[in-house]
């Protein structure tokens, strides 16, 4: 008999509470800017371009997932990889994009604990989930899949967020399934905790403001409601395949009612589910989630039983590229340089180019191409005086974007708007830093940078900054002049812009 001592019990209030102060990742401010994107009908894909590429992270993420065998099937065998968060949000679509923002922060720093096959777990559902609800939902026509996809994927945050911050009572639970393995989670929640983990689902999702389809999956999963009922099966699905395998009993039920929503033969929609899962392990590895990989049921001809070379927590899927850590120091790559100025001049010459996709296109260009740690487009104001970012990439962007604005003094001899003035690209080096004002070193660090005037017609509109302060790395010539290429690309396109609409 057990006579541990259980640990005290908090109030669901206070769960809430405390989730909300460690600040679960996915729930960081990169991602309510991504659902805040998603929900606004009339936003641009270059604003959810600009809101990813403000994290280089996520950045490398989302092209390394736009460029994977789901999303890209072509890519591998012709050769075309899509180099910019721009390009991907254009040939993917904008609800594509969104979803692997929402999908590759889910695993964000969540994988750590007493309980980390519990959230290995989590992870794994959801993601499984998501893909087969959007599957079911793109079949029957539904009118916004990707909607769907989101309302699977964090229909149990709650479970997740608490087996990640849970502590002594996330190992209570933990032990009593193991002890109890008869027993209905949620009774052993309520035992445990005095509440079920899905109201604390329901309390995330109104606290965080999720749409109104998250929000009513979970309140009221019966509903019969076709976008509900098509996320509630998604969950369904997952949950099955996991516990009792693609051929038990509760399975060839569950293919049956989906065969009967999507109009399909038991048979087909079978191998549809089967593939589903197949895709959602792919999406698992290419996000960085190698710890779910092994969570997500995949059919085996011969039995339902992991295979011996089934991979383990630590060990990536066979024919499946183990993740790199994501490193905020990006490496010069011709290459991609080169992809990006067409890309670039593909754009310009469309005839649709303004100065938010011309600048997006070249800060990521300077930034992951010519391999610069930092990088900001600066406005100049009407009145000449004042320089303030627009655009930042790289590390320590946020703080960039707040930081970088400088007023010129009268008769002041500041380097960044003579500069601009003169229209003269320059690498301030080491020993010319004793020129660069005080409130530049106070706000960006004493260290090298590059900068060069950007304008429309001849006329400076503002100022292209670049630096390598996180590496300590070096600023040579050939870095100077790809820096200039950029920023000269940049300008004869926003004057060819602003020409064909004078027109």
């Amino acid at each position: 008999m057990n006579t541990q001592r259980p640990a005290p019990k908090r109030r669901l209030a206070e769960w809430v509470e405390l989730i909300q102060q460690r600040e679960m990742p996915i729930f960081n401010n990169t991602v309510h800017q991504v659902l805040r994107v998603f929900d606004d009908e009339l936003a641009p894909a270059a604003a959810l371009a600009q809101v990813i590429m403000q994290d280089p992270s996520l950045t490398t993420r989302i092209l390394k997932l736009a460029n994977s065998v789901y999303y890209n099937p072509a890519g591998a065998s012709s050769g075309y990889t899509l180099t910019t968060v721009n390009r991907a949000v254009v040939v993917l679509g904008f609800n594509a994009v969104s979803n692997m923002c929402l999908a590759a922060t889910l695993v964000d720093d969540t994988i750590e604990g007493a309980t980390r096959e519990r959230v290995a777990r989590e992870l794994a559902r959801a993601i499984h989930a998501a893909m087969q609800a959007r599957s079911i939902a793109t079949a029957r026509e539904d009118k916004a899949p990707e909607e769907v996809f989101i309302a699977a994927l964090l229909h149990r945050v709650g479970e997740l967020a608490f087996w990640c911050f849970g502590g002594e009572q996330a190992e209570a639970l933990d032990q009593f399934y193991r002890q109890q393995p008869a027993t209905l989670p949620e009774r052993g929640q309520e035992r445990i905790l005095g509440f079920r983990l899905n109201q604390l689902s329901g309390q995330l999702a109104r606290v965080w403001h999720l749409n109104d389809l998250v929000r009513e999956a979970i309140a009221t999963p019966s509903m019969l409601d076709e976008r509900i009922q098509t996320v509630v099966l998604g969950q369904q699905i997952a949950l099955c395949a996991e516990d009792g395998g693609w051929r038990s009993a509760r399975m060839q039920k569950l293919v049956q009612r989906t065969a009967k929503m999507i109009d399909l033969a038991i048979g087909e929609t079978h191998k549809r589910l089967q593939q589903n899962a197949r895709e959602a392990a792919e999406m698992a590895a290419d996000i960085g989630a190698q710890i779910a990989v092994p969570h997500i049921p995949q059919h085996d001809e011969t039995s339902d039983q992991p295979a011996s070379d089934q991979p383990t927590l630590d060990q990536p899927a066979p024919n499946q590229r183990p993740t790199a850590a994501t490193t905020a120091v990006p490496e010069p790559d011709a290459q991609l340089q080169l992809r990006v100025l067409r890309e670039l001049s593909a754009l310009i010459e469309g005839g649709t180019a303004n100065l938010n996709q011309v600048m997006t296109l070249a800060l990521e260009g300077i930034h992951r191409g010519v391999g610069m740690d930092r990088v900001v487009f600066a406005l100049i104001t009407p009145d000449k005086r004042t320089l303030k970012a627009r655009y930042a990439l790289g590390s320590e962007h946020e703080r960039l974007l707040a930081r970088f604005q400088f007023t010129r003094l009268p008769r002041q001899s500041h380097p960044l708007f003579v500069a601009l003035e003169r229209q003269q690209p320059r690498c301030i080096q080491e020993r010319a830093l004793d020129e660069v004002p005080a409130t530049v070193i106070q706000a960006l660090g004493r260290t090298p940078f590059m900068i060069a005037p950007i304008d429309i017609a001849g006329q400076g509109i503002g100022l292209l900054y670049a630096d390598r302060a996180t590496s300590a790395r070096a600023l040579t010539e050939p870095l100077f002049e790809d820096f200039q290429h950029f920023a000269k690309q940049a300008s004869q396109g926003l004057t060819l812009a602003a020409r064909r609409r004078a027109r």
